[in-house]
């Protein structure tokens, strides 16, 4: 199983929202999935190979966007998200986010490499729900978008030591060792991308009502399971912390 994260910082409706946005796709459907996203960029965006034309929900979901939609009828970047969204839903990929406002928790990451930060541990539980319920047996890989800084580096030693560390089977469900990819060669970390900024906008109060519609495509990609225990509750995943 592989799973695709990325991050985003909006502000929206006046206050600051940290996002974590990822994907899960099982392997054996990973290079149908890159076809069909190279077929829909070379149809909607013109491009001739599958880097080309990299897909980032700040562009695909910008004001001006909308405008030349509503004024010309149509927006090829709105087009290429809606069909990125189709296409994740056509591949059975299962989408998770974690949002914040919360001060103390906006920077997503934690500063060292010896705590993993409160939202990056709800999303690593999340995932290993997903692993034990529909994928036992089986590894997980994650994802991370290359940005090239010891950032990189604090958060993969993070994940890695507390993977090692703690209770929790996390050897039995994931490769303890995280992969940073640069986006542009990564369809499934510009879905996350996607993810990620429609992600943050789950906060109440958004001011981007013509966001809803894909808000809430968004939201029927999430992931739910039934938390083990006697009250049996139904959980999605997308969800605040802090």
């Amino acid at each position: 199983m592989l799973f695709f994260i990325d991050e985003t910082w909006q502000t929206i409706a006046g206050r600051r929202v940290g996002a974590l946005g990822a994907v899960a796709i099982s392997q054996d459907q990973y290079n149908g999935f890159c076809g069909s996203m190279y077929a829909m960029k070379q149809k909607e965006l013109g491009a001739s190979e599958l880097m080309h034309s990299e897909i980032k929900g700040q562009s695909c979901f910008a004001k001006s966007a909308f405008k030349r939609q509503m004024l010309h009828g149509d927006s090829v970047l709105l087009k290429a998200a809606d069909r990125l969204l189709y296409i994740l839903a056509a591949y059975q990929a299962r989408v998770f986010v974690i949002w914040t406002t919360h001060p103390d928790l906006l920077t997503l990451r934690h500063a060292g490499s010896t705590a993993v930060s409160k939202p990056y541990k709800q999303l690593l539980f999340d995932f290993r729900a997903l692993m034990e319920n529909e994928a036992p047996g089986r590894l997980g890989s994650l994802n991370f978008d290359l940005r090239g800084t010891r950032a990189d580096e604090a958060t993969a030693g993070a994940i890695q030591n507390y993977m090692v560390r703690t209770r929790g089977g996390w050897e039995s469900h994931f490769l303890c060792v995280p992969n940073f990819t640069v986006s542009s060669v990564s369809p499934g970390l510009q879905a996350a991308d996607v993810i990620a900024y429609l992600g943050a906008h789950l906060v109440p109060g958004q001011d981007r009502p013509e966001l809803r519609p894909y808000v809430d495509r968004m939201r029927g990609l999430t992931y739910e399971f039934t938390r083990p225990g006697r009250s049996a509750r139904r959980i999605r995943t997308a969800r605040r912390v802090g």
